[in-house]
């Protein structure tokens, strides 16, 4: 009889030809030179192969393509496999783990990474598929780590990567690491994780005969330090090749006495397999049922008649923070607080009682939380019979609202208030006021917008840093909500844009008169409050306010912003730190002086600008030189004054291409003169805006312009105000020194109406000073003015300049002039600003 058992072998013992995926991973798993399975994992496979009498045929593949191959059935299995729950559901796997192992980053000199969180812009070389891959992915994506990954099909590859510089990083378990990275100059980092059990998978239609094999073999080897197991893992830690331990003779004796073993222990076994057969036919349905349960995004239970908990899924699990067998037997007051775990006992017995499903909102607070965080859930309950004549039990499936509802609160909040100071923002404000200019009631009540935009807000950004302005911004807006809480009963106050601030007035009576006044109060406690907040600041605060006054339908949303956004630029040109009401007279001003710079826009390519002259004279009454006067002839307005439209073109910047026509037109005219000889001897003289004299390309502007035109240069006088002289003094220097070189001359306009140091003018290359006409027309009858106009001769005679009275008039203050020392003359005496072709028939 044991001769028969002997020659009984059953097939998945002996003579077995298994194909076996081999991947390229030392030091665990390589082929060798002549095909063989090579590195720990592989040497071991050889090993346990050998004594089971099973023929190997290696096939190689990479780490992926293996899995695919594996699961597939086209190969018998694969070493150097770690488990998870995934791979389980895909491949069979054996009891008994080969070894132990985990990953590791290793970098390259010159890093310095720690943590996770030192990935962010880094290269991480990571096998394609493998778990590492999927951990580290998950991790960094958790926390919003920015990584690029670089695919590699094995470790060798990934660690060349980061030698070539291709990548920064790269993820490995330690014993390739510890093996190989040296080699590759690259060193560990403190950075370990996924902690794994190393197995044979196998492809799921492989007899389970073979994994038991394996088991029985690692174990049995496991508890002998002397075995193949421990000297395969020495020989590898020591990077030296392995030799034979034992004699062959003695494997072979070895291997018989181990089949002996197996055949005495298959009938057991056959015996053991048909018992546990039957038991998983009774528990596949449970353990199918729990797996779904289990992965279902939902809190799923069953409760008993007397509700404690029969079942719960892992969610529940988790909720409570304990292992199913702990909260099975127990009731909702053991895991909620006192009022939850009542409302929850009543809607339950509700349900038993009804017979019926139902579907609640639930607001529940868990045992040791704070009453304040509180968890949302929709609930599904219904009766759920488990035996005939029983009673029913419930079942419930909750899913879990809370982090939707809070997410949803956090958008609501960030579309409708500022993030700096948790005001309204400008989209909450024009809700509210489109609602109260909508209202159309049989009475409309007076509503209120006042505009507080605050004065100098750059200087603290400029001179206290942005965080400073911030924070005075944060005190800003306390102050504004802290004061209307407590003198308007309706009011709403919004940041709208960096320092301007929005307050919405409302129900503030029947009357306008009494409306205006309690508006006013309000708008000066604002003042005054926001003035306090310069105690605790070396810059003053103040504010400006603008405010308009409407009812019901009767304005838009859009009206009245723009009403109250005039009365604030009244307020601001007044000084700052004031208030102005709206009126119509301002709306008629801003709408006015808006078209008129609509058409400035239009001005020069409708050549609604022309060049006036004036000529200058000498104390012999003959004619040296004209001034070029800038005019614009609208054709509904007729003339405009050059001081209203030349301070308007320097506001908006239409005065640097006006300007560069006026200089171009009186250059074109100063060639035509050169060419007469009765004018070739006249000067011209051109007025330069301080804004287009400063342009940086403004010399090389001049110098094309003479180029162009072939104007003489000294014949050119760029006439220059005291305000241009005090702004950058070097840099307008240079610039009039750069000019001077080409003969180009200057002159002074207007002096003695600013406030120009005697130095910066002793300095500048000047050639005239023009005497502004304001002291030239109280000349005779006003002392003070004659003692200016008389230094102003003096200072310039010492200077070597030569002086330009404008203005003159009078043949009286003619001789005065020419008594005192001035040679130069320029006013109405001698003739007004005409166009070129009637200049000389007019003196």
């Amino acid at each position: 009889m044991l001769v028969g058992t002997w020659l009984w072998v059953p097939p998945s013992f002996a003579n077995e030809v298994l194909l076996v995926g081999v991947y390229h991973n030392p030091p665990k798993l390589f082929v060798g030179d002549q095909g063989e399975l090579k590195g720990i994992l592989g040497e071991l496979l050889e090993a346990i192969a050998h004594e089971e009498q099973w023929e190997l045929e290696g096939f190689t593949c990479e780490f992926s393509d293996c899995l695919t191959l594996l699961e597939q059935g086209k190969i018998d299995l694969l070493p150097d496999v770690a488990w998870n729950e995934e791979r389980a559901e895909r491949f069979a796997f054996h009891k008994e783990p080969v070894m132990h192992s985990w990953s590791q980053l290793y970098q390259r000199e010159g890093l310095n990474v720690e943590a996770i969180f030192d990935l962010a812009q880094m290269r991480v070389a990571v096998v394609e598929g493998s778990m590492q891959q999927s951990y580290l992915a998950a991790v960094t994506q958790r926390f919003a780590i920015p990584v690029t990954w670089v695919p590699s099909s094995n470790s060798s590859e990934g660690f060349q990567l980061v030698s070539s510089g291709e990548a920064d990083l790269v993820a490995s378990n330690h014993l390739f690491g510890n093996w190989r990275a040296h080699d590759y100059g690259l060193r560990e980092t403190p950075v370990i994780f996924l902690p794994v059990r190393l197995f044979y998978a196998a492809s799921p239609q492989l007899s389970e005969d073979v994994l038991d094999r394996i088991d029985v073999v690692l174990r049995r080897w496991k508890q002998d330090a002397d075995s193949r197991y421990f000297d395969t893992l020495v020989a590898w830690r020591a990077q030296a090749p392995l030799s034979p331990l034992l004699p062959t003779w003695l494997w072979w004796w070895g291997g018989l006495l181990t089949l002996l073993l197996a055949l005495a222990l298959g009938g057991n076994v056959l015996l053991k397999r048909r018992v546990a057969l039957n038991r998983d036919q009774l528990t596949v349905n449970e353990t199918l049922l729990s797996t779904i349960l289990d992965s279902v995004d939902a809190y799923i239970y069953i409760k008993s008649p007397s509700l404690e908990y029969r079942y719960v899924n892992h969610r529940v699990s988790e909720l409570f923070g304990l292992p199913a067998d702990q909260i099975i037997g127990k009731r909702d007051d053991v895991f909620f607080d006192e009022v939850s775990a009542a409302e929850l006992y009543r809607v339950d017995r509700e349900v038993l009682a009804s017979g019926k499903k139902m579907t609640v909102e639930e607001h529940n607070v868990l045992q040791g939380d704070n009453q304040d965080q509180v968890r949302t859930f929709l609930s599904i309950k219904t009766p759920l019979v488990m035996r005939k004549g029983e009673a029913a039990c419930l079942c419930g499936i909750s899913t879990e609202l809370t982090e939707y509802l809070e997410m949803q609160s956090r958008t609501h909040h960030l579309a409708f208030y500022d993030a700096l100071t948790g005001l309204p923002n400008r989209r909450l404000l024009m809700d509210s006021l489109a609602m109260v200019t909508e209202q159309d009631k049989a009475e409309p009540t007076f509503s209120a917008v006042l505009i507080v935009d605050l004065d100098n807000f750059r200087l603290v950004n400029d001179i206290q840093g942005h965080e400073s302005g911030d924070q005075l911004l944060i005190s800003v807006a306390v102050q504004l909500q802290q004061l209307l809480n407590k003198v308007a009963q309706d009011a709403t106050v919004a940041r709208v844009s960096s320092d301007e601030f929005v307050v919405l007035l409302n129900a503030l009576g029947e009357r306008q008169n009494e409306a205006a006044l309690v508006t006013e109060r309000v708008a000066r406690q604002l003042l005054e409050a926001i003035s306090q907040l310069r105690n605790d600041r070396e810059l003053p605060i103040s504010a400006s306010i603008g405010i308009t006054l409407f009812s019901g339908v009767s304005h838009s949303m859009n009206s009245v912003l723009q009403q109250a956004d005039i009365a604030l630029q009244q307020a601001k040109a007044a000084g700052g730190n004031k208030l102005r009401f709206f009126n119509s007279d301002m709306q008629t001003s801003v709408l006015e002086r808006a078209s008129l710079e609509g058409d400035l826009h239009q001005a020069l390519a409708r050549n609604e600008l022309a060049l006036h002259y004036q000529l200058q004279v000498d104390h012999h009454g003959a004619t040296v030189g004209v001034e070029a006067l800038l005019r614009w002839y609208h054709p509904q307005r007729g003339w405009v004054s050059p001081a209203t439209f030349i301070p308007l073109a320097e506001e908006n910047g239409l005065i640097v291409p006006i300007g560069h026509w006026a200089l171009k037109s009186a250059c074109e005219q100063l060639a035509k003169w050169a060419a007469q000889p009765a004018y070739s001897s006249l000067s011209l003289s051109v007025n330069v805006s301080s804004v287009q004299f400063q342009q940086p390309d403004f010399v090389r502007e001049v110098e094309g312009l003479l180029a162009e035109t072939q104007a003489p240069a000294s014949r050119l006088v760029l006439e220059v105000t005291e305000s241009l002289l005090m702004r950058e003094p070097t840099r307008v220097r240079n610039t009039m020194l750069r000019l001077r070189a080409r003969g180009i001359r200057f002159a002074l306009d207007d002096f003695g109406t600013g406030y120009s140091s005697l130095s910066y003018l002793k300095r500048l290359p000047l050639d005239e000073l023009k005497i502004d006409q304001s002291f030239i027309r109280e000349l005779l009858t006003d002392k003070t003015d004659a003692a200016i106009v008389d230094t102003t001769i003096l200072l310039a005679v010492s200077l070597g300049l030569t002086v330009v009275a404008e203005g003159v008039e009078k043949k009286e203050q003619l001789d005065w002039l020419r008594g005192h020392g001035c040679y130069r003359y320029q006013g109405y005496l001698f003739g007004r600003p005409t166009p070129i072709e009637y200049l000389f028939e007019t003196y």
